[in-house]
């Protein structure tokens, strides 16, 4: 089941200019039920929490910040293990809030409008929070009461429209948003790559009116590395399907525990089981006893593993190998851990990785674990 918690960054966060903006911020309110407490003014971004000021409530919860900001932004004020984020700006604005209230909902703004919609905007945020909640609720109760496969298809399928509605929803938000701070902030809920044109273009067009914002370098970075990492990924995927089944398996030479070049080539004939591991994977050595089982059936009729460690230590594999009872000849590594060359040649993105390859060296099983490695071979061998 998909993790059904829709993440909002920074619930309750307040940022940009201000119908009475002036060249110093006066932030005065009421946090009821909060009396004689010290409060600290954070400003908040992506990346990290920096104390701007601090304050103290009177008897009835009344308390006044001033100042200056160097930027308009998501603030907040802390309290004793509570929180209200605000959108800040040099201007004058009133926030009232309720201590005892968790939702975040009883919260008044006055003297900024765009720290109104903000608001709202956070008000939105929750309501569609509790929305896709519902669904891993519903999900849950169906699975613990014993739904069927097709039941607890049709709850995903539906989260997963109601996600697609919100993405669409958050984007509409944007474009008619007179706020670029306010924007920046619905931005943080479209992580989708097919989302990220989009939200490049609203980036280049914040990016004019606020060159400097804390919040557009960060946005840049965070979408700088998403694409990285897309393209590493679509380049793993390519690997792995140049060695999917009926591929000839790519050559591997690597060194021993006894320093000796082995080649992959050197077992054409063989039935061989390519098995990517490493001492430190706690499913590989869950496994490992399958895999022996399996070698000692079949070793007398054409089979063997050739085994590929992503360990970083010489000892550690040894040791491993001997624990597990790993008796094949054929061990290789290049102590890279997952920079090991025949891992990345192959697409290996996790470990246990195996494959199983004919006696002309082509790919004819992967990943059989548990008894279906030696169902697999008894269909070969005999």
């Amino acid at each position: 089941m998909r993790n059904f918690s829709f993440f909002i960054l920074f619930i309750s966060a307040l940022l940009s200019a201000c119908s009475s903006k002036t060249d110093t911020y006066h932030l005065s309110g009421k946090l009821s039920g909060l009396s004689n407490q010290e409060l600290i003014l954070q400003f908040v971004s992506f990346k990290k929490i920096v104390d701007i000021d601090t304050t103290s409530t009177d008897a009835e919860g009344n308390y006044e910040f001033e100042g200056m900001v160097s930027e308009p932004g998501f603030y907040r004020i802390a309290a004793n293990g509570k929180y209200w984020m605000l959108r800040l700006d040099n201007e004058e604005i009133v926030f009232n809030a309720n201590s005892e209230d968790p939702s975040l909902k009883e919260v008044q703004i006055l003297k900024s409008e765009n720290a109104q919609a903000f608001q709202e905007v956070i008000n939105f945020f929750i309501a569609k929070q509790e929305e896709m909640n519902a669904f891993g609720q519903e999900y849950q109760t169906r699975q613990f009461a014993g739904a069927s496969a097709e039941e607890l298809q049709a709850i995903e399928v539906k989260y997963m429209a109601a996600e697609q509605a919100l993405k669409e929803e958050v984007k509409s938000r944007i474009n008619a948003s007179k706020d670029p701070i306010t924007s920046i902030y619905l931005m943080s809920a479209l992580k989708d790559m097919s989302d990220i044109e989009f939200v490049k273009a609203k980036l280049n067009e914040f990016g004019a009116l606020m060159p400097n914002s804390t919040y557009i370098l960060e946005m840049r970075e965070q979408l700088a590395n998403a694409e990285q990492a897309a393209i590493q990924q679509a380049e793993m995927e390519a690997l792995a399907a140049k060695v999917d089944i009926g591929a000839t398996a790519p050559e591997i030479v690597q060194k021993n525990p006894q320093g000796q070049d082995l080649k992959l080539s050197d077992l054409r004939g063989k039935v061989v089981l390519i098995d990517f591991w490493a001492s430190w994977c706690k499913p590989c050595r869950a496994e490992n006893p399958n895999v022996v089982a399996a070698y000692n059936a079949y070793k007398n009729k054409g089979f063997t593993v050739f085994s590929v460690s992503l360990d970083k230590e010489r000892d550690a594999w040894m040791n491993a190998i001997a624990q597990d009872g790993l008796s094949w000849p054929t061990h290789v590594s290049d102590l890279q851990f997952w920079s090991n060359a025949a891992a990345q040649e192959y697409g290996v993105q996790s470990i246990p990785a195996a494959y199983l390859i004919d006696a002309n060296g082509v790919v004819i099983g992967k990943d059989l674990r548990g008894s279906a490695l030696e169902q697999k071979l008894k269909e070969i061998l005999g």
